[in-house]
């Protein structure tokens, strides 16, 4: 994280110095749309669907990946549980004139070989992109980080979208529920300093979305702060109002009831629509989720 940060300070002022004709670079500029579609996806240490996989399990779920992103019909794409910046691209691959902006590089946790990594793809020009990992909040560090990526949509416009993916629900569920509040305060305080980097742009439409791991009106996390936090700073749900049989992103298992765990949080835009897009359980175990903004 302390590498992410240097690079930042010492990068910044070029970063945000104007990059060529942000109207031709960006298609929604250069088509004049005022909307913008956005997607988060989970899909499940791509590729291969778990750690080690072998050669056959990467093949099918390559192809099934590459059969449901299609559907996605999104302008920007966060990803979660991808294995590295390779992964990233690859999933993306069938998408004319998308590349990955950025992608993680997070450590394995302990006790482990391979990582899950979060990216950010899209085909729009971003005027800086990074990733960085969560550090130490007392006792607590929680595990991963985010993806972060700024884009100048239009002159006096910006986009500043995170990827997120945050602890399970493996393990005791207070700390879990600890550990995502944690994460929450680190990242409204990465916004602090992105809102006084980035305003004099222009006007900030701010995107967080993934694998959040809770939900706000979910009953076993009634006391739990991280969508909350949120929603306190002004952003708003994109499932707001919407009954949880029409956005579960998650089956029931053995363990867990079916579940809400995948949201997109918005500020600086109007909800159009938001939906779950039916996604192969050859792909993942998580659909994806997808929303279209009025900026």
């Amino acid at each position: 994280m302390h590498l992410f940060r240097l690079l930042f300070a010492a990068c910044l002022g070029a970063a945000l110095l104007p990059c060529g004709n942000l109207l031709a670079q960006n298609p929604t500029a250069a088509t004049g749309e005022r909307s913008l579609r956005a997607a988060f996806w989970n899909i499940k240490w791509f590729p291969g669907g778990r750690p080690n996989a072998y050669k056959g399990e990467q093949v099918r779920q390559i192809r099934s990946v590459h059969r449901d992103i299609k559907e996605l019909d999104a302008d920007v794409i966060g990803l979660e549980e991808v294995r590295d910046f390779e992964g990233a691209a690859l999933a993306v691959q069938p998408l004319a004139g998308f590349k990955v902006d950025v992608c993680s590089n997070f450590p394995p946790r302990e006790g482990q070989n391979e990582a899950q990594q979060v990216a950010i793809a899209s085909r729009l020009q971003p005027m800086s992109a990074w990733a960085e990992e969560w550090t130490a909040g007392g006792v607590i560090t929680p595990p991963r980080g985010f993806a972060f990526a700024a884009y100048q949509l239009h002159p006096q416009q910006m986009l500043l979208v995170y990827a997120l993916h945050l602890k399970s629900n493996r393990g005791e569920l207070v700390e879990n529920i600890a550990i995502r509040e944690e994460s929450m305060r680190q990242l409204l305080l990465h916004m602090k300093h992105m809102e006084a980097a980035y305003r004099k742009h222009g006007a900030i439409t701010w995107l967080v979305g993934g694998d959040l791991n809770t939900a706000p009106d979910d009953p076993r996390f009634k006391n739990e702060r991280t969508t909350a936090d949120l929603r306190a700073n002004g952003f708003q749900w994109s499932w707001q109002g919407m009954p949880l049989e029409q956005r579960v992103t998650l089956p029931p298992d053995a363990r867990f009831p079916a579940a809400c765990f995948d949201h997109i949080f918005y500020k600086g835009a109007r909800l159009q629509k938001a939906a779950v897009v039916a996604t192969s359980d050859d792909s993942s175990d998580h659909s994806a989720i997808r929303a279209v903004f009025d900026l």
